[in-house]
């Protein structure tokens, strides 16, 4: 069989048409769990994708049932087996979530200056909310950092007139998604979910076979990283514990460089960094292809996470290839906001205003949303110790994008050609920039920018 018809098995007609049948939902269901086991997915989804392929007009009621479910295995973590405390958790989350929809669906009566910052608005309440999670009973608001961007999405939609008309189950499924996820909402809000969504059988019966698709490729990636992990590194690993010794190369890992402070040979360093990068996108892509795949399998046909990023020809691509929704994260909250609110700048100034407040102010901010504890219970010093790396990263980075953003217009405008030579070149300095920054991008205890820098020097031989 041509490896290309293989590779998009989901397209074939013949196959789209056996799993609309009953045998053929059976077979793709008892698959699709499998799968679920294999990467250890919460075991409410193969429950949810049940009932929804049984019941796909009810898609959204059923996954806002499962999403009560999945808030009481989040308060499960927390409460332990305190039943009373657990079922009063659910119920206080469900109502607090149900309170921030008809906040959001009354948008119009909010304060003027609270509807002309609605997410400024929005993020003090959060970090009020972190604030008091320090008090121990209210210690459940440490699940604000999950719930932060999805309800970010919610306020956007309200901002923009579009939660009239819609109800509260058309927003929880993916405020605590079955189909996992992380701070960063895979599959965004409800206007982009909506654009995706499965309308008919035979758009199901596609969505499904390419979320099987990628749940398949998540496996392969996981392997290749172990192969790497145990070839290369010399580390055991899980899945390849009959690996021969001494069929390994024996490197170190960068983390081991940093934390040791004894670095290698230039050449080894140059080599190191970029088998950390590789490392770094098999990782990325097997966690967003289980994600995606879920989405998928539930009939909401969204963009994979990361696709070839490997193979961009600009900083820019790469950036949006790699981790997807990120990206759509900090454009739709921190670039247009920024470019929109800037029309006195040229448009060059403009831009490159807009690329630091999405890919270094952002960025920052996301991830020091995600460690609140850092703000909130450490001094300066501390706070430095544990973020001063990210910062130089973000920087570098919003450099790297914005003079890739202004090369790129300059190639559009000349209409200029490439010879594969040319393209071969651009990503191998793609993947340079790339591996350099990521230098600073190891979060690491004890390793701070310093470190990264002399680690950096010892490319150059310095």
């Amino acid at each position: 069989m041509n490896p290309g018809v293989l590779a998009q098995f989901h397209e074939n007609e013949a196959l789209v048409t056996a799993v609309q049948s009953r045998s053929g939902r059976l077979a793709l269901w008892l698959i699709a769990t499998l799968l679920f086991t294999w990467h250890e997915v919460t075991v409410l989804m193969p429950a949810a994708l049940a009932l929804v392929m049984v019941f796909p007009a009810q898609r959204r009621i059923l996954l806002s049932v499962a999403a009560a479910g999945t808030l009481a295995e989040r308060f499960l973590d927390i409460a332990g087996m305190q039943w009373m405390f657990l079922t009063g958790g659910v119920v206080a989350g469900l109502a607090c979530l149900y309170i921030a929809y008809i906040l959001v669906l009354r948008f119009p009566l909010w304060p003027a200056a609270a509807r002309r910052y609605p997410l400024l608005t929005l993020h003090t309440g959060i970090w009020i909310a972190l604030l008091l999670s320090t008090i121990p009973w209210l210690g459940v608001l440490a699940m604000v950092p999950f719930l932060a961007w999805r309800l970010s999405y919610l306020v956007m939609q309200g901002s923009r007139g579009k939660v009239a008309g819609t109800r509260f189950r058309d927003h929880l499924f993916y405020l605590v998604p079955v189909f996992g996820g992380t701070q960063t909402p895979y599959g965004k809000g409800l206007d982009y979910l909506t654009r995706h969504e499965a309308r008919d059988p035979g758009a199901f019966a596609r969505s499904q076979l390419a979320g099987i698709k990628l749940l398949l490729l998540a496996i392969l990636w996981i392997y290749v990283r172990e192969f790497m992990d145990a070839a290369v590194f010399g580390h055991t690993v899980e899945r390849l514990t009959a690996w021969p010794q001494g069929w390994t190369l024996g490197l170190s890992r960068l983390a081991e460089y940093l934390q040791s402070g004894v670095y290698p040979a230039w050449h080894i360093g140059w080599g190191t960094i970029y088998l950390e990068l590789i490392r770094a996108t098999l990782s990325l892509a097997a966690v967003g292809h289980v994600i995606v795949g879920c989405l998928r399998l539930l009939g909401f046909n969204v963009f994979r996470n990361t696709y070839k990023p490997l193979l961009s020809e600009s900083v820019l691509e790469f950036w949006n290839r790699y981790y997807y929704y990120f990206k759509e994260l900090l454009v739709e909250f921190f670039f247009y906001p920024t470019y929109l609110r800037l029309r006195a700048l040229s448009p060059s100034s403009r831009m490159f205003a807009a690329v630091f407040a999405a890919a270094f102010l952002g960025n920052m901010y996301h991830h020091i949303l995600s460690r609140p504890d850092t703000v909130i219970h450490s001094d300066f010093a501390g706070f430095w110790s544990v973020w001063g790396p990210r910062f130089i990263y973000c920087f570098l980075l919003a450099l790297g994008i914005g003079v890739s953003m202004l090369r790129q217009q300059k190639m559009r405008k000349s209409g200029s050609e490439s010879s594969p030579l040319i393209r071969v070149r651009r990503m191998a300095g793609v993947w340079t920039f790339y591996a350099i920054i990521h230098i600073w991008n190891v979060r690491l205890e004890n390793v701070g920018i310093a470190d990264c820098m002399r680690f950096f020097l010892s490319l150059l031989g310095i």
